[in-house]
């Protein structure tokens, strides 16, 4: 008899549907993402800028690196008596684990997380940089807004 009313009744739908219910009537607490981007805690790291500008070539971010992700090339000795500024600067933000030793370890702090954390991309390769590809300007929201559109022609047509 006991298990003919417990068929009857359904005391495990009523007892789920309360709790879906409960739910239903609580305050949502879901982000609303792209309309509305959310307030990350102070010192947060995100993707590494470089000013190529004030870069004295002493390596000491490829040194302090564990990943191994930067390397600098220095100038030639005649060259570097004048201009300090690396020959080759390489960045590879795929192995990169944002722990900020490079920015902690760099003298003339040329290296700096900025609050640009949306780095989804198609490609490892649109994580790897050299000097001229360096992501370096913090006043543009995406710093490779138009990319194809400055590269130069090389086929002559």
């Amino acid at each position: 008899m006991q298990r003919f009313l417990r068929m009857i009744t359904f005391p495990e739908l009523r007892e789920g549907l309360g709790v879906t219910l409960k739910w239903f009537v609580r305050p949502k607490v879901t982000e609303v993402y792209p309309d509305r981007r959310p307030v990350l805690p102070y010192r947060t790291k995100h993707r590494l800028h470089v000013e190529i500008e004030t870069c004295i070539s002493c390596g000491q971010c490829e040194k302090a690196c564990p990943e191994g992700c930067i390397k600098v090339i220095k100038p030639p000795k005649e060259v570097f008596k004048e201009d300090k500024r690396p020959q080759e600067f390489f960045l590879s933000l795929d192995h990169c684990l944002y722990c900020g030793q490079c920015q902690d370890s760099c003298p003339t702090g040329s290296i700096h997380h900025s609050d640009e954390w949306e780095l989804a991309a198609y490609s490892f390769k649109e994580y790897l940089f050299d000097k001229e590809t360096l992501p370096y300007d913090l006043e543009k929201k995406r710093y490779r807004e138009n990319f194809w559109g400055n590269v130069e022609d090389k086929t002559g047509g």
